[in-house]
């Protein structure tokens, strides 16, 4: 009586992969991925005309429903859009006076780009002006220093202005009616804020030639062009230096917060209603006194 042959199943590893290469290319039907070079060719044709056609229709979409905006006027307007105190270039909120350090040249750079963006082609002729009328020594980077340099104390400056909000004008009542800033030394969010700094601070201009109230309603940058900024001088004085006995506690640091308000006749003030303020850093040491 003979032995019982049994037969060999094929591994359904290896046939899942011979089964798979087929499907890629086949030698007998000459087709790839189940279609031969007639059905690859109709396929291509009739995608390529849908494609367009889609895109067609998108481009005239879009063409008319672009018409029906007007380029000068912002597509976001929300009831959430506050004036919001603010200076341009990020390198401005903090001015390290240390002369230890190197982010003084760094403060200096962002004052340059600032002035560059208001002395473009583009502000030419256009509301407020970068000059010495509207500015003082704050036109110039150069008139800022970190040390006493020939009898001249260590100064910045601080650039402040509103933010553009599309058709805004400050609320005005029947005898504050103008925009102004106030700047005040402040403890900061930590409370390590020097709130007696050896500093004064002052609103420096001679002539503003430029109302900040009249600047407002803006309409976009082509019509109104860069919001109207004004400039706080911060300067060293050395009357304000604490004892030498007193200096190991003195703080080297302070902080300085600028509001929007509104001004009378008489120079009084009252807060911009709904603006947020903006919040500046000074880092200092007894070399400012120093040459």
């Amino acid at each position: 009586m003979g032995e019982e042959v049994k037969e060999k199943k094929p591994n359904k590893y290896v046939e899942g992969f011979k089964g798979f290469c087929t499907f890629l290319y086949n030698p007998d039907d000459h087709t790839v991925f189940g279609r031969g070079g007639a059905s690859w060719g109709k396929i291509l044709i009739f995608y390529f005309f849908f494609y367009s056609c889609l895109a067609g229709f998108f481009a005239v979409c879009l063409t008319v429903m672009l018409t029906t905006i007007d380029p000068k006027v912002p597509t976001v307007v929300g009831r959430t859009n506050k004036p919001m105190v603010a200076t341009y270039d990020s390198r401005l909120y903090t001015i390290n006076l240390k002369q230890d350090s190197t982010k003084f040249a760094d403060y200096k750079k962002g004052i340059n780009a600032l002035k560059a963006l208001y002395d473009s082609e583009d502000q030419e002729g256009k509301g407020f002006t970068w000059n010495e009328n509207n500015l003082g020594e704050c036109s110039n980077s150069d008139n800022t220093r970190n040390k006493l340099i020939e009898g001249q104390p260590a100064q910045a400056c601080l650039y402040v202005g509103l933010n553009r909000i599309y058709n805004w004008s400050p609320p005005k009542s029947e005898s504050f009616d103008v925009l102004s800033f106030e700047c005040n030394w402040d403890a900061g969010k930590t409370g390590s804020g020097n709130l007696d700094p050896p500093f004064t601070m002052a609103l420096e201009h001679k002539v503003l030639d430029y109302s900040l109230t009249g600047f407002y309603p803006w309409t976009s940058m082509e019509d109104s062009g860069l919001q109207p900024i004004v400039a706080f001088k911060i300067r060293a004085d050395a009357t304000k230096m604490p004892a030498v006995e007193d200096q190991d506690d003195y703080k080297m640091d302070t902080f300085v917060v600028c509001n929007a308000v509104m001004k009378n006749a008489n120079g009084t003030s009252i807060p911009l209603e709904g603006s947020r303020p903006a919040e500046f850093e000074i880092k200092y040491d007894f070399t400012i006194f120093s040459e």
